[in-house]
Parts: C-alpha cells; sequence; structure tokens
C-alpha cells in the first residue's frame, strides 16, 4: 500500500524528516489514523471505563481534539519564534504519532516490562514529533520541547472536561484511579481553608 503518511512515518522512524509543508495529507487519510490511534488509547485504558464503543468513541474525540489543538498552538508557537510560512501541522503530529500503534503489542509482554515498553513507546514518539518540527521549522529542540510543556496543561485540561462531559452523559465510567485523586485534591481543597481559620484564630 502506497500511502504517502505511512511512507513519512516509516521515514521518521529512520530519521529521515522533510519540510513541515511536506506532510500535508487528505483529510480521509487523517481521520483514519486518527481513529485508528483512538483505538489504540482504548485499548490501552483501564478496564471499566464502559461499552468498548464508546470508549473508543471518547478517546478518538480525545486524540482528534487534542491533535487538532496542539497543532494550532504550535502553529502559533512558530510564529512567535519568526518562522514563515508554518503550514498545517497536523500531518506532522500524526505521522510523528504513528509508532504509538504499536503499543499494543506490549500487552503481550509482563506487566512490569510493559509499563516500561508503553513509556519507551510514548517517548520515542515525543522525540519523532520534536525532531521533525525542529528540522521542519529550523527551531532547536529544546525550543520545541518547551512549547510542547507549554501546551500540556491544555490537554490535561481538555481530559478533564472530556471526561466529565462523557461521565455525565453516561457514555464511560470514570476510573477509579482517578476519582481517588480526584477526591484527595477535594479534601485537601476544603481542608485548607479549614486550616486558615484556625491560623487565624
Amino acid at each position: 500500500m502506497n500511502l504517502p503518511l505511512i511512507n513519512d512515518a516509516l521515514a521518521m522512524l529512520r530519521l529521515q524528516f522533510q519540510p513541515l509543508a511536506h506532510y500535508q495529507y487528505p483529510t480521509r487519510h487523517l481521520a483514519m489514523a486518527l481513529l485508528l490511534l483512538g483505538v489504540v488509547a482504548a485499548a490501552s485504558a483501564p478496564a471499566g471505563m464502559g461499552e468498548p464503543l464508546n470508549v473508543i468513541l471518547f478517546f478518538t474525540v480525545y486524540v482528534t481534539l487534542e491533535t487538532l489543538l496542539y497543532g494550532r498552538f504550535m502553529q502559533w508557537w512558530l510564529r512567535r519564534a519568526s518562522v514563515a510560512d508554518v503550514p498545517s501541522l497536523t500531518g506532522t503530529i500524526v505521522a510523528a504519532s504513528a509508532i504509538q500503534l504499536l503499543d499494543p503489542l506490549s500487552s503481550w509482554l509482563p506487566d512490569d516490562v510493559a509499563s516500561v515498553a508503553s513509556m519507551t513507546i510514548g517517548m520515542i514518539g515525543l522525540w519523532l514529533l520534536v525532531s521533525a518540527l525542529s528540522f521542519g521549522s529550523g527551531l532547536t529542540k529544546l525550543r520545541i520541547l518547551l512549547g510542547t510543556l507549554l501546551f500540556a496543561p491544555v490537554a490535561l485540561f481538555l481530559s478533564f472536561v472530556l471526561m466529565n462531559g462523557a461521565t455525565g452523559l453516561g457514555l464511560v465510567t470514570m476510573p477509579e484511579e482517578l476519582q481517588r485523586a480526584l477526591q484527595q485534591a477535594e479534601q485537601q481543597a476544603d481542608a485548607k481553608p479549614a486550616a486558615d481559620s484556625v491560623q487565624a484564630q
């Protein structure tokens, strides 16, 4: 199958990068790739989140929105650094993220090894993305990484909003780990005003 997106993703794994204008693909190819990434993310989700189709829908929406928002943010970041004629970055992001499709293979490994393998795949994907954006824009990898880190709170807020919306609609169930973390955060927030009032007295 001679699909440019697949060829470019494989080229990135060989550390062969192109100008940003090269990574422009038909919308249907991007949509299919984002759907596959959403399915992979759903497969790695904690058990008990809900019906498989609902979980796939949730993660596909999240992956798509995160990709589009990150692309817009990095366009602004590159222009702020005086990079001229910044094209759409969606294709670059999707091509660099294609390595995530290997993540389900880590489930065949023992749990402790699988977590390390999954983390390694994620780190490689991030490094490929930073390298591709750095090569295409002429900026340093450090500057690209800084922009990515600045976007992290946006991605976190997006996941929180989508999770609240999906649980409110009954599409998915919030993972127990996240429920406990939110409960602890609420307890700490409630305890702080009480402690402040005691100190004031």
